[in-house]
């Protein structure tokens, strides 16, 4: 059986990628360009297609040859819907026996516009016919690497929401490890799963941990929304994806985001990874 993995080459795709072919599974990429393929051939990827995930034609060609897909759209993108349809389209056309979709925990928070969309999304899927799986991922652990060197040199950590709001934040293997499971084994079509890591913990706990690590002391802060902003457009970010990433930062401040680890935990059949561990395994 060949699964097409969209999305392959960012971040959340080259995890699953390593999960699936840990697995045995044959995994069919799809890639924007050509280039990308080497390092993905390396990471387990047993073949590739160069599309366009606006194209449907790119699309009906890459999954002509599959049994299953694994859907991860582009992150935060206006067109989610109609590009998860472009491929429930092809899935059907080429009667696919599993379409998994990647999409968000809580995606009924409409005020946060990828998640609304990804619910409409996951409508479309239900609604298909086709036989599918919906993994509902919460934030990851990972977010920690991206400012890591800086909570290293300044002794601070700090994301856009207060130092009080909590998360059940999960470890990115283990989210890519229970897609993998859904995607290759029996028993889990017409289902939604909710996976939340196993610890609630705000900024200031995150800090407790990290400090707890590295024998030394780190200190809770909140960036705030106007650092957030200059930070996105230095790095060139769009206005659409800045005026989203405000939106989320600020709803997430005033909300938090939680969940139950149990179907994390029973679809991996073990406890999940800590935050502890995970941030020894980022020092190490």
């Amino acid at each position: 059986m060949t699964t097409l993995l969209t999305a392959a080459n960012g971040k959340t795709g080259r995890a699953v990628l390593k999960a699936l072919a840990n697995r045995g599974a044959d995994v069919k990429v799809f890639l924007r360009n050509e280039a990308q393929w080497p390092a993905l051939n390396e990471l387990g990827a047993s073949s590739f297609a160069v599309g366009d995930m606006e194209d449907a034609s790119t699309i009906d060609a890459a999954i002509k040859s599959c049994d299953g897909i694994v859907h991860i759209g582009p992150p935060m993108h206006p067109n989610e819907v109609e590009i998860t349809r472009r491929f429930i389209d092809a899935a059907k056309s080429h009667g696919l026996s599993r379409f998994v979709y990647y999409s968000v925990m809580h995606p009924l928070r409409r005020a946060v516009r990828h998640h609304r969309l990804k619910l409409d999304a996951e409508e479309e899927l239900i609604e298909s016919g086709l036989p599918y799986t919906i993994v509902q991922p919460i934030r990851y652990m990972q977010h920690l690497a991206m400012i890591w060197k800086k909570v290293l040199d300044t002794g601070v950590h700090n994301m856009p929401f207060n130092v009080d709001v909590k998360f059940n934040v999960a470890d990115l293997r283990d989210l890519a490890e229970a897609t993998a499971i859904v995607a290759t084994e029996p028993g889990h079509l017409y289902i939604t799963y909710e996976l939340a890591g196993p610890e609630a913990l705000s900024q200031r706990d995150m800090a407790a941990v990290i400090s707890r690590v590295l024998g030394r002391v780190i200190r809770a802060e909140a960036l705030s929304l106007e650092q957030v902003e200059k930070n996105a457009r230095k790095a060139g970010a769009s206005d659409d994806r800045v005026e989203q990433m405000l939106i989320m930062n600020g709803h997430y401040d005033r909300y938090g985001f939680r969940g139950n680890p149990n179907v994390l935990r029973w679809i991996l059949g073990r406890e999940p990874n800590t935050y502890e561990n995970y941030v020894k395994r980022l020092a190490g």
